[in-house]
């Protein structure tokens, strides 16, 4: 009984040194099976595989997505828990309630808010409030000092930064009397140890109006200005905004 065998012939152009292959039937069949076998692969993953990679591919996107998305939300309740907090210090400081309107931080940001033309135009605080020497820079939380002193002689001019309105202007047991301005863009400015207010509550200023005089009142030891910028509930450091405050 013969073998049955495949014989492959390779004929160069030429015609030179002719070549043949001799396989076994068997591994010809074994051979064959196996490409198609290749080729059923290669037909099923584009068919089946890569519709589902690029599925993967999508749904990883969606991830991504609502990875931002979730970023964004914990940088949102963040901010919100600072307001609170902005809030609460406040209340601090002032000692009493706010006005109605101002219970919120947002009521008390968005009252910066000019009726007429939107936004006043010079809402960023920086003119300084007073001249003098900074005695005391601002230190953040735990030793709290969320502004700068600036020494002086009682009496002295203090002006308002920025245009603003006045969303508190009263006696406070720690900064005495107090000076709160609201502008625009979210910012807050506070003025305390003033020896006499020249504003009132719900009044609007424009930048460089005179709001007090320097003074010593409230827990002090001597007369100087204790001046704060909040910015979104946040203390900013006012020697960083101010040009003539920089280091």
């Amino acid at each position: 009984m013969k073998t049955r065998k495949v014989t492959f012939i390779f004929i160069p152009r030429e015609q030179e040194d002719q070549k043949t292959l001799t396989l076994h039937h068997g591994l010809y069949f074994l051979l064959k099976m196996l490409a198609l076998l290749i080729l059923l692969l290669i037909i099923v993953s584009y068919i089946i595989l890569i519709p589902r990679a690029r599925k993967y591919v999508q749904y990883e996107e969606k991830m991504e997505s609502y990875r931002a998305q979730e970023t964004q939300l914990r940088q949102l309740l963040e901010d919100v828990e600072k307001m609170k907090q902005f809030n609460t210090y406040i209340r601090e400081l002032v000692g009493m309630e706010l006005a109605p309107e101002y219970h919120e931080y947002r009521e008390l940001a968005g009252s910066g808010l000019s009726e007429e033309n939107g936004y006043y135009l010079s809402g960023v605080p920086e003119l300084p409030p007073a001249k003098g020497t900074i005695t005391k820079k601002f230190m953040s939380a735990p030793r709290r000092h969320y502004g700068v002193d600036i020494a002086g002689e009682t009496g002295d001019p203090v002006l308002a930064c920025a245009d603003g309105l006045v969303v508190f202007a009263g006696w406070t047991p720690e900064l005495g009397n107090m000076v709160v301005i609201s502008h625009a863009d979210n910012y807050i400015t506070v003025y305390g140890h003033n020896d006499r207010l020249h504003v009132q509550e719900r009044q609007r200023v424009k930048k460089g109006d005179l709001i007090a005089l320097l003074g010593e009142t409230g827990y002090s030891m001597g007369p100087h200005l204790h001046f704060e910028i909040w910015h979104k509930g946040e203390a900013v450091d006012p020697q960083k905004l101010i040009p003539e405050y920089k280091y």
